[in-house]
């Protein structure tokens, strides 16, 4: 997997340890240092963080926690960039984990989250992965699944491309996917973050899913009006690169849309469970449940672990699937792999077997449409899908050579071949014409070299001028006698221009960029006046009534400060527990908060029915 960089305000223990203070360092750190020497040298701390770094330093050092801070410990390396939430924001320097120095708290707005060293993950991965194997274990699997071929994240990608090539990756009026095209695309992917919205900016997660934001963001698509369109150059380029190139980049853009999440540990964590169900709810408490929820929907996608219910209370668990020996080398294991050829049966379906390379997967488009998956990806040639690979740049002499290609049968190709001429009948032309009226003025214009790269030759036996105002007139009557009136080439590329996304675009309120890590425990941050501690306005979460939740509102906007919700999730808001700045408070039929969430943009509202519960953080 790719490697995670560590955003998060000091980037590297050498610097966290520098931030501390000093009699923290001597309590914690140093060893053996007399009462007498109280002087901090850089030496010291630099040989001192030399020698906690080291393996067996640190294997030791995790050895030494209880059992349950070591379970602790690891789920904080799991979660990765999204951070162990605390039920006491205010109480971070009586974490027991902090002393061992092998995590450290962050602070952003008024919530305080736990983060891991990324330096410390590898050496700690095989320990961690031992608790976790322990604290999630679920019963064993009596039917594990098959392994996956290692590659299929690569076809679900050209699938993708494959529809949006033949204009069935249609959009609905609120910018997401249209039921349509979700329901095709659910058929031939394995991507369960798919979805009909579109999610805004500032929000978790890309555009209808993972896999649409892939695709933007390495501009195989693209927006066009009412549909995604395939960028059929960047496609190209991207097809040549070799698979272990374009694995490893799709698992970069996963780390981003997961906040980086601990993907090496997740994966040493499923080779040691093969065969074996991992409880959600018995790995990481109820706050983060929702984070590694999403993380095993990926973990999905990669093809890594097979999800499933239980009735019992381990709620949602998974399965590792077995993963190929040499899967870390697809390139390789694709060269071995015996070749299945693609089959054009003579009543015009197609059938291409799963482990078709991504391109060939994607060479189906210049004639047919997919429709499913199932073993073998199934396919249907019909007049639609020859007509919009025709109006999308694709030559008759391309789609021809397709066919013989694949031995398809004559019946297939002849009806093909009369397609092709029922679509160059005619066409409706948008844009600048150049329009010859003499057959020699048409030749001398052929033969001129500098114009040749700008023209186009279309073959034409009359041409007609519409009239101002009546160009829908005029294509709603020859459509309904049967022309297509679509221009060869008509949307071959989405004419939009494609941004690379900045790496952290997609980063959301729980990135590390905006999280500043705790390095002050002489004394307890601001917190509400102590005899308000242990009542309804205190910093620890408690279930209230309704009419009391309005109470604890009314004081957080009374004395500025900021309130701790673990919210049960709405329709624009996830479950998850939020800090948030309350604005204003509706006490209505549908009572809700106006408030602000930090590093996210505008307001939401939380409905007060939709508060499991709440707290009061001094800001």
């Amino acid at each position: 997997m790719a490697e995670q960089a560590n955003n998060i305000g000091k980037a590297h223990f050498r610097e966290y340890v520098g931030a501390l203070p000093h009699q923290w360092i001597f309590d914690h750190l140093i060893a053996g240092v007399g009462g007498a020497r109280r002087i901090l040298s850089s030496a010291m701390i630099k040989e001192a963080v030399a020698k906690f770094g080291n393996k067996a330093s640190l294997a030791a050092r995790f050895g030494g926690l209880g059992a349950g801070l070591r379970l602790r410990c690891a789920q904080v390396y799991l979660m990765g960039g999204n951070g162990l939430g605390l039920d006491d924001p205010v109480a971070y320097p009586d974490e027991p984990l902090l002393p061992s120095l092998l995590a450290f708290a962050a602070q952003s707005g008024g919530g305080v989250r736990l983060f891991g060293f990324d330096e410390f993950e590898p050496p700690l991965r095989a320990l961690m992965a031992g608790e976790l194997a322990l604290a999630g274990a679920a019963g064993e699997c009596s039917s594990p699944p098959a392994p996956v071929c290692p590659w299929r994240p690569l076809n679900d990608v050209a699938a993708l491309c494959t529809m949006a090539a033949q204009g069935q990756l249609t959009r609905s009026v609120h910018g997401g996917l249209s039921r349509s095209a979700l329901n095709t695309l659910k058929k031939l992917v394995h991507d369960p973050t798919l979805t009909g919205k579109s999610v805004p900016d500032g929000e978790l997660g890309h555009p209808a899913g993972f896999l649409i934001g892939f695709c933007l963001d390495e501009g195989l698509i693209a927006e066009a009006g009412p549909a995604y369109r395939v960028c059929r150059q960047r496609l190209a380029a991207w097809l040549d690169r070799s698979m272990k190139d374009r694995l490893s980049r799709l698992a970069a853009c996963a780390s981003r849309f997961l906040g980086g999440f601990g993907f090496d540990l997740a994966r040493e964590l499923f080779a040691r469970c093969e065969g074996q169900w991992l409880s959600v709810n018995l790995l990481v408490p109820e706050p983060e449940r929702q984070a590694l929820l999403r993380a095993v929907d990926i973990f999905e996608f990669f093809g890594y672990v097979h999800t499933g219910h239980s009735h019992s209370s381990s709620g949602v668990r998974f399965v590792p699937c077995k993963v190929l020996s040499d899967a870390a080398d697809a390139d390789r294991l694709f060269a071995k792999e015996r070749r299945r050829d693609t089959v054009v049966m003579s009543d015009f379906s197609v059938v291409i077997p799963q482990e078709v390379p991504p391109a060939e997967l994607f060479e189906f488009s210049k004639v047919g449409a997919l429709a499913g998956f199932d073993k073998v990806y199934r396919g249907q040639i019909t007049k639609e899908s020859v007509s919009n690979a025709l109006s999308a740049g694709v030559g008759a002499g391309e789609m021809r050579g397709w066919l013989e290609e694949r031995r398809a049968a004559a019946n297939v190709v002849k009806t093909v071949d009369e397609w092709i001429r029922e679509f160059g009948r005619l066409s409706v032309c948008h844009g600048a014409v150049l329009m010859a009226s003499e057959e020699k003025v048409a030749r001398q214009i052929a033969a001129l070299e500098q114009l040749r790269k700008y023209l186009v030759e279309v073959s034409a036996h009359t041409i007609f001028r519409i009239r101002p105002g009546s160009e829908q007139k005029v294509q709603d009557i020859l459509e309904k006698f049967g022309f297509d009136t679509r221009m060869p080439q008509g949307f071959a590329e989405a004419a939009v221009k494609h941004e690379e996304r900045p790496a952290d675009a997609y980063d959301d309120m729980n990135s590390r960029e905006y999280w500043k890590p705790l390095t002050d425990f002489s004394q307890t941050a601001e917190e509400p006046p102590p005899a308000m501690r242990w009542t309804k306005y205190s910093a620890e979460l408690k279930a209230l009534e309704l009419n009391e939740i309005m109470q604890v509102v009314d004081y957080a906007l009374l004395t500025g400060n900021a309130l701790t919700i673990d919210y049960d999730g709405s329709a624009s808001i996830q479950q998850s527990v939020y800090t948030v700045t309350p604005i204003s408070i509706d006490k209505g039929l549908d009572a809700a908060i106006e408030a602000e969430i930090p590093c996210v943009r505008g307001r939401k509202q939380f409905y007060l029915n939709k508060i499991k519960r709440i707290g009061v953080v001094a800001k």
